[in-house]
């Protein structure tokens, strides 16, 4: 019985001692898988070095920019396209702590906090310090950032949530304009699928301001804020996306404007052919003749499989009394094939409502729009209620269809807009 509990508690021990040397060794497992994952067609991640030891590492990665536009435009503001990272990495009971920085850069002060457990979830701290930017030139600028955190969590299955912090930046041009940004936070939970963000991500902003060189300001708003939101339909195989802006007390050089809100939605995309179609377009903006044959049979599904696009809210209220609004949704339906051959066909499949509304002070204070809205009602092509005028229609085989039976073709609409030069 002695020699069991002697050889069970030299076991321990044994245990004990190596467990450092074990945690060491899967930590390194899971960083360099996590590291590898990092890289894409735009950016490269690589481990340079990995000096593992009993309590604790030493680790030296790097990430080189690919995109050969992305670095172009790092290079003009003054950023390097290739950044090395010294971390290092504290061995734990279940988990790797790491505090990282990045090398021969003292004036970019970030440090990048993380606690990586064995299973690979991480949670990570990212601090900047106060930092000022300065380009010279004409075209110059100087910037500066006030301390700003992001702060959240990775599971080793891609989910991720963030919070983000950024009290005020200040941009100061050589030219004399100025942008001022304060109260700047973002949230954010999801996970990327291939090209695609799944989840929910809001970004505020408590003011923002565009000065003129004599420090009147062109543009200012307050309390905005914009909400982007996706999901995957697992069975259809489409996504979906929702993208809402809420601008409040804008000052513009054409006046001022009490709130602006848009609600914007397209949905029952094919993931597939989209997909396609957004990577051929971001790896070449300016699309060949052989792009474009190459995104012919991807044009050809999505429309084939059908999609929508719906303004689910555009509202701007100028003042008390004067305010717009409108609404409307169009549905390319399912079986809508050879548009690339016949691109005719697309307007007379197109399915669809709008609703839109000016309230009378809005008529009564621009009369340009008051004419417009005169010469519909004798058209009777609006009515008239209480708060203002309301448009209602439907799109039918490419005629917008009005409550009294008129209609008006749509492409009578579109050609003022395609003939401004």
């Amino acid at each position: 019985m002695e020699l069991k509990k002697l050889g069970a508690i030299g076991g321990a021990i044994a245990l004990a001692l190596c467990w450092p040397l074990a945690v060491g060794q899967i930590g390194q497992s899971v960083i360099q898988d996590g590291i590898a994952n990092l890289s894409s067609e735009s950016v490269k991640a690589e481990v340079v070095s990995y000096e593992r030891g009993y309590f604790s590492s030493k680790v030296t990665t790097r990430y080189t920019v690919l995109d050969p536009v992305l670095a172009e435009q790092l290079a003009i503001d003054g950023l390097p396209s290739e950044v090395v990272v010294n971390s290092d990495i504290s061995h734990g009971l279940f988990s790797l702590s790491a505090d990282s920085v990045l090398q021969d850069m003292p004036e970019f002060p970030l440090t990048l906090s993380t606690t990586t457990q064995l299973n690979g979830n991480t949670d990570f701290d990212l601090q900047l310090s106060a930092w000022n930017q300065v380009s010279e030139g004409v075209d110059g600028a100087i910037v500066s950032v006030t301390p700003s955190t992001l702060k959240g969590h990775v599971s080793v299955l891609g989910d991720i949530t963030y919070d983000l912090d950024v009290p005020s930046v200040e941009i100061d041009f050589n030219s004399g304009e100025k942008v001022l940004m304060s109260g700047l936070s973002g949230q954010g939970n999801g996970k990327k699928m291939n090209s695609f963000w799944l989840g929910e991500q809001t970004l505020k902003v408590t003011e923002a301001s565009v000065m003129n060189v004599d420090q009147t300001p062109l543009f200012s708003m307050h309390d905005s804020q914009y909400t982007f939101s996706s999901s995957f339909d697992e069975m259809a195989k489409t996504v979906s996306s929702q993208h809402k802006v809420d601008l409040n007390d804008l000052i513009t050089s054409d006046g001022q404007v009490d709130r602006v809100s848009i609600d914007l939605a397209f949905g029952d995309l094919d993931s597939e052919s989209f997909e396609k179609l957004v990577n051929l377009y971001q790896n070449n903006p300016m699309l060949t003749s052989a792009d474009i044959e190459t995104a012919i049979p991807y044009v050809e599904s999505l429309f084939s499989k059908g999609f929508y696009l719906a303004m689910n809210k555009m509202a701007v209220k100028l003042s008390e009394d004067s305010e717009f609004e409108s609404k409307w949704k169009i549905t390319v339906p399912e079986g809508t094939s050879n548009v690339t051959q016949n691109p005719a066909m697309i307007l007379p499949a197109l399915t669809g409502d709008l609703d839109t509304f000016f309230s009378s002070g809005l008529v009564t204070e621009y009369p340009f729009i008051k004419q417009g809205i005169d010469e519909a009602m004798v058209m009777e092509l609006i009515q008239e209620t209480e708060q203002g005028y309301q448009i209602q229609a439907e799109l039918k085989e490419g005629n917008l269809v009005f409550e009294n039976g008129q209609q008006i073709p749509l492409m009578a609409l579109l050609l003022p807009a395609l003939l401004q030069p």
